[in-house]
């Protein structure tokens, strides 16, 4: 297989972008992780750290399922669900499938695509930057493998209703893949329906509400067939027994994710209603991150920002290039209010 690694390479996610001391670029939980994560630290044993991991997670897979409601044998743990995305392609394409793709989403279900050589098709975004499952529908052909949805979307935090996600997987036998890194955030859940569908995959991650983005681990819940096909691709040992310790109890901190999203909602709301004061388009999100759209009188918007000791995602990460924005994910009050005066800074340099 050759791929262009030029233009075909995780190295180009935005993810690997500098980190200023203002930072407001990737979607971390500000308030850290469940305090609890704090004591399976503390009680750790040489055996964590010399025994080999169980490369299935079932402890984790067991508190899942009952969560869930759903069978242990549909789950699949990796390190990240950033794994799981770039495994997906690799055991369910052959060269030539097709798969859709909305243009305004995270990049790597692209660029995953991309390695396995599939046809990517676009899908167009409302004029209100929605992910628009009308023009899906009317893209899938008997090559449509997979559709990947970000359900709450990144870059823009808008969520997609249950029912219309379920009107999708009903009309269709291509897998779709709802990738629910943020639901935490926001939004509902489609993950007990994969006991009713097959082809509907459901990814997972403790990166963002649970505070866990620094010991890589995540799932996704499918049929098991998939999931066989999953395990069958992946590396044996995936996840540290410590990031799956540290998962069991972040998991069962109902109270810190209800806590998050509190907080999260708080933050969202001044940054938006800031932003707008000083004339920017806000798209309304209800998740952890912010679509900013770039207003025509400040030019070079996020060059300055830079300059100024401040960390943001640019849409040049993303496939839209018709409108120039900035993604940020809300910190706490005192790092949102710097980022805020900074903006006023600059606005005060260009007369504004």
């Amino acid at each position: 297989m050759n791929i262009n690694t030029t233009n075909t390479s995780f190295r180009k996610l935005y993810a690997f972008g500098t980190k200023l001391p203002i930072d407001l670029s990737l979607s971390e939980n500000p308030l850290g992780c469940s305090p609890k994560v704090s004591s399976v630290l503390k009680n750790l044993t040489q055996a964590d750290f010399f025994d080999y991991p169980d490369p299935d997670c079932n402890q984790l897979k067991k508190l899942i399922s009952r969560r869930f409601e759903i069978n242990a044998d549909s789950i699949f743990v990796a390190n990240g669900s950033e794994a799981i995305i770039k495994l997906i392609p690799q055991v369910m394409l052959k060269p030539g499938d097709e798969v859709i793709v909305p243009r305004l989403t995270f990049p790597m279900f692209e660029i995953a695509a991309r390695m396995s050589n599939a046809k990517i098709v676009s899908s167009e975004m409302t004029p209100d930057f929605d992910i628009d499952l009308k023009d899906i529908k009317s893209k899938i052909t008997q090559k449509t493998k997979l559709i990947f949805i970000c359900n709450p979307n990144n870059p823009t935090g808008k969520v997609i209703p249950q029912k219309a996600i379920l009107d999708l997987v009903k009309t269709t036998k291509a897998n779709i893949i709802v990738d629910e890194a943020n639901i935490e955030f926001g939004g509902q859940t489609v993950i007990t329906e994969t006991n009713r569908f097959k082809n509907l995959i459901v990814l997972r991650t403790f990166s963002k509400g649970f505070g866990l983005a620094g010991l890589r681990i995540g799932f996704c819940v499918a049929s098991k067939n998939i999931v066989r096909l999953l395990q069958q691709a992946s590396q044996p040992f995936p996840v540290a027994t410590v990031a799956e310790k540290a998962a069991l109890v972040a998991f069962a901190d109902t109270q810190f994710i209800k806590k998050t999203k509190e907080f999260m909602k708080s933050e969202r709301e001044f940054l938006n209603r800031e932003l707008k004061k000083r004339g920017f388009e806000v798209v309304r999100s209800e998740a952890n991150n912010l679509l900013v759209v770039i207003p025509p009188f400040i030019p070079d918007l996020v060059r300055r920002l830079s300059e100024k000791g401040v960390s943001v995602v640019d849409s040049s990460a993303f496939n839209l290039n018709e409108v120039k924005f900035f993604r940020v994910s809300p910190r706490l009050r005192e790092v949102n209010r710097k980022f805020i005066n900074v903006i006023d800074q600059i606005l005060s340099e260009l007369g504004k």
